[in-house]
């Protein structure tokens, strides 16, 4: 079993899956992160009451994200919905 460990390999093969699972963790700490942050702006904002949404441009000008980070953040969160049809409004869900 040793022989199985000390094969360049195999432990290339290991060395780059601890890679990849360390990088999906902090990338997955990163969006809960930027989630938490447009969340509590969109309660602050008064989105959740009523039918209000906010802007990518207003969130990212409050938040310092990017808007390219905010669109992301927005379209893949289960908190966060789309406004109606229009492009770059989100609302809490």
């Amino acid at each position: 079993m040793s022989d199985f460990f000390s094969n360049g390999i195999v432990q290339g093969v290991l060395a780059t899956l601890v890679v990849v699972v360390i990088l999906g963790v902090f990338g997955w700490l990163k969006f809960r992160r930027d989630e938490k942050i447009v969340i509590e702006f969109l309660k602050k904002s008064g989105v959740e009451t009523g039918g209000a949404s906010s802007a990518t441009d207003a969130i990212s000008s409050a938040t310092r994200l990017s808007e390219a980070r905010i669109r992301r953040v927005c379209s893949k969160s289960a908190m966060i919905r789309k406004h109606g049809k229009e492009n770059g409004s989100w609302t809490l869900s």
